[in-house]
């Protein structure tokens, strides 16, 4: 019971963070180019609470999985030509930079989370001197069988462990067999089975699939200093937004596999993980989920910010407009798309843990 509260308090706080300041990035800069908010809401009706201050109309929802900010004239059928604040009235440009701060917002709170981290704790360094594990992924082998951060592994099939490359080595060489692993955890010493997920992983010596039990190191931490941490924040943001791109590509190129996608219960399940581990463990988890999250927030689809660029692009270049149904027609079948896609990954999510 207490962790369910654990798992719902904590997926309320990342995603109401996270969507805060996403929406608060198209906010001020629709304000600041003179566009009208008729409403600023965190979380979808039903409405919980709302208070309106000026033009704008600010809410809490009840459902708390994302928001969204109401422009004056956003709408190309119910748009007000002859109102100065309508968003269809600005410029392409002025559009694009609007839908834009979103995820630039999101980008920023990744790199300010991360920074926060590297200064007033240090930076993570992986302990691959010992097979003791220092978080499990949810849903993969080693979760499903019960195994949990701070195990310690003595033996693998039979074999002794003395650290992480040996424990490693035996675990991928075993692809969709079933190991036995002997475990230690405080006083107590007990097996366990598992079989690895096979993972295509690609090498300097070409593709080759390992078997994954989903486990991390444990970590210590190196204290940086401040300069060295704004680098560092900088430097491990931009490695996140390239894995979240090699993945989507590898995704488009059939190299990699939707069963690797998380959904809504995946981010629950992991904020409560990151919660139970401390503050900065789940500073760095918000981090990257943002980041993440801006990254596919650009994606070039319709319903989508990446989407809405791209039609104010085209119309940059080519003078006029897309028609009203065009735009529609897209928006639809995407509106059909996503949810197709937000169907599969929670159901998958779901059948992770049975």
């Amino acid at each position: 019971m207490v962790i369910t509260v654990i798992i719902i308090l904590s997926a309320i706080v990342v995603i109401g963070l996270i969507v805060f300041i996403h929406e608060f990035g198209h906010f001020i800069v629709a304000k600041l180019f003179g566009i009208g908010v008729e409403k600023f809401s965190i979380g979808y009706p039903p409405t919980m609470v709302s208070h309106k201050i000026g033009e704008t109309e600010y809410c809490i929802g009840w459902v708390p999985l994302g928001g969204y900010v109401k422009l004056v004239g956003e709408n190309p059928e119910l748009a007000d030509d002859d109102n100065p604040k309508s968003f269809l009235k600005k410029s392409p440009l002025v559009r694009m930079a609007v839908l834009g701060a979103g995820p630039t917002m999101n980008i920023l709170l990744g790199i300010l989370l991360l920074w926060l981290v590297l200064a007033f704790v240090g930076e993570s360094v992986p302990k691959y001197d010992t097979p003791r594990i220092g978080s499990v992924i949810p849903g993969m082998p080693a979760s499903k069988a019960g195994i949990e951060p701070q195990d310690l592994f003595l033996f693998v099939d039979g074999d002794t462990v003395k650290n992480w490359d040996e424990m490693a080595a035996l675990i991928h060489g075993k692809p969709d067999q079933t190991i036995a692993i002997t475990v230690q955890r405080g006083d107590s010493i007990f097996n366990v089975q598992c079989t690895p997920q096979p993972r295509q992983v690609t090498l300097e010596t070409g593709d080759t699939v390992f078997g994954m039990i989903g486990i991390v190191p444990t970590t210590e931490q190196h204290p940086i200093g401040l300069v060295d941490a704004t680098w560092r924040s900088i430097y491990a943001s931009v490695g996140i937004v390239a894995a979240v791109m090699s993945f989507l590509w590898k995704l488009i190129l059939g190299h990699a596999s939707m069963s690797e996608v998380g959904g809504p219960v995946m981010i629950a399940q992991m904020a409560g993980d990151s919660a139970r581990m401390g503050i900065w463990q789940f500073l760095i988890f918000i981090a990257a989920l943002s980041i993440n999250l801006a990254i596919l927030n650009l994606i070039p689809i319709p319903i989508l910010d990446g989407g809405q660029m791209l039609f104010a692009l085209i119309e940059g270049i080519r003078k006029k407009a897309l028609s009203a149904k065009v735009v529609a027609a897209f928006q639809q079948a995407s509106i059909v798309f996503l949810l197709a896609i937000m169907l599969l990954v929670t159901i998958k999510d779901i059948l992770r843990f049975f």
